[in-house]
């Protein structure tokens, strides 16, 4: 998903310079000093500003008075409206008090310090059929604290809109505590719209400058560790039924391959990818002696006792090897968890890809680090634009030569861990950074930025 950032800034066709797909985002701020104190502004809430309670619950129950306003169709429509029109041309005063009693619970679920979701028992023991339709409205109330919060900048109401970025930011957070990657990816996805909206925020005139705001925001900002662990648990449950400790048998075995197969067809229709005979594919395996000779003997070396597996029927040993193949590759891409985003392409870039039966469950953490990565190299850029409007302020506003000369410490490209590209062009200051490994040619990851300073 490529982030709106429709009205935040302006989208130009590419220089000739500029690398095929590049997106070029414009934006024009005027010089503005640090705050005193320096941490005035705050972009997630401190300890001081938490009350002890489930902001989960809370954020849940912004739903249960206002329905209509979150799920009417023509409400949504205008809220999608209010969302990527011009800020100049959003009704501001129309939008005073938006969403009413349902987002200030919202912003009191963000003040509250111990997210519980109550997934975990779901997520231990439901397996795949698990669902959770409570997630995708957790991004419908994102899209609407995001047009509380344009409509305070369109107001040049500051003090309110970083209370509705705090929030946003908070439940952006609060999502990455949820044992799964569904809603990691809404938190993820929350917090591209707040990001989306702060980059209009530091162009308004009168904007205090944020730079220290964003370099205290944690990194990441939306944690995808215990979502992929709920996502493993789901799938172990779903595994348990491939047992390795009895003789299964043959109504079992096609118990298990009716459900495997109908599961993996629907997993490839959502995919969009072409359907496959997956009761075929296992039965001619199993017919292939050498193939089922070699998965018992990789077996027994996996820790199956070698008398049991002398009993498996060729469909169960087939089954249970590629559960053994499944695991390790799950641990393969789980693993790239704790790695920088440059490393995970290293190392991604080896992995053959692999077709079996349950190839389906595998953990997508390459891509989803992708999106984090994303919203970190976001964050980092902001972070330039406020230093090159802190040392505007100091210097006339002028914009300087190198980055070194900015004057505060500034992050890496988080995705090849070394400086942004930074050339200084008359009044404007040029940006670039890297993309991931084959995206750089891809809209959403190949961005540079043109900064002016206004005087």
């Amino acid at each position: 998903m490529v982030p709106l950032l429709l009205a935040a800034v302006s989208l130009v066709a590419p220089p000739p310079d500029a690398r095929p797909g590049e997106v070029v985002v414009r934006l024009a701020a005027a010089p503005a000093p640090a705050p005193n104190p320096a941490l005035k502004y705050q972009l997630l809430p401190e300890v001081r500003e938490l009350t002890p309670g489930n902001p989960a619950q809370w954020y849940l129950r912004c739903f249960a008075e206002q329905r209509i306003f979150f799920f009417n169709k023509e409400v949504a429509a205008e809220r999608e409206r209010y969302r990527t029109m011009p800020l100049k041309d959003l009704p501001a005063d129309k939008l005073k008090d938006y969403g009413g009693h349902a987002l200030t619970q919202a912003d009191w679920g963000a003040r509250l310090d111990t997210p519980d979701w109550q997934a975990l028992d779901r997520v231990q023991t439901e397996g795949t059929d698990l669902v959770q339709p409570e997630i995708a409205s957790l991004r419908i109330l994102a899209e609407a604290l995001q047009v509380r919060f344009r409509g305070e900048l369109a107001r040049h109401d500051f003090d309110a809109a970083l209370v509705t970025a705090k929030t946003m930011f908070a439940l952006a957070r609060h999502l990455g505590e949820h044992p799964s990657s569904e809603a990691n990816a809404v938190g993820m996805s929350a917090a591209e719209m707040a990001l989306d909206t702060l980059t209009e925020m530091v162009q308004q005139p009168g904007c205090p400058n944020l730079y220290w705001a964003l370099t205290d925001l944690p990194c990441p900002l939306v944690n995808l560790r215990k979502g992929f662990q709920g996502d493993r648990a789901l799938a172990v449950t779903e595994l348990k039924a491939y047992r390795d400790d009895v003789v299964m048998t043959d109504a079992e075995l096609d118990e298990l391959v009716g459900r495997l197969s109908g599961r993996s067809g629907l997993a490839r229709e959502q995919a969009g990818q072409p359907p496959r005979n997956v009761r075929a594919r296992l039965a001619a395996q199993a017919k292939d002696s050498d193939r089922v000779r070699a998965a018992r003997a990789r077996l027994a070396e996996a820790g199956c006792k070698e008398e049991l597996v002398a009993k498996f029927s060729p469909l169960q040993v087939i089954l249970l090897d590629e559960k053994r193949e499944y695991e390790a590759r799950r641990d393969d891409a789980m693993k790239l968890l704790g790695l920088a985003h440059w490393q995970i392409d290293a190392r991604s870039a080896k992995d053959a890809p692999w077709d079996g039966p349950f190839a389906e469950l595998l953990p997508k953490v390459a891509e989803a680090r992708r999106v984090q990565g994303r919203l970190e190299q976001r964050v980092a850029i902001l972070r330039h634009v406020e230093s090159l409007r802190l040392y505007a302020a100091a210097h006339g506003g002028k914009l300087p030569g190198t980055l070194d000369e900015a004057g505060e410490p500034l992050p890496a490209d988080p995705f090849t861990g070394r400086p942004f590209a930074y050339v200084r062009v008359g009044n404007t200051a040029k940006l670039r950074g890297g993309a991931p490994k084959d995206e750089a040619n891809n809209p959403a990851f190949n961005w540079s930025y043109e900064i002016t300073i206004r005087k």
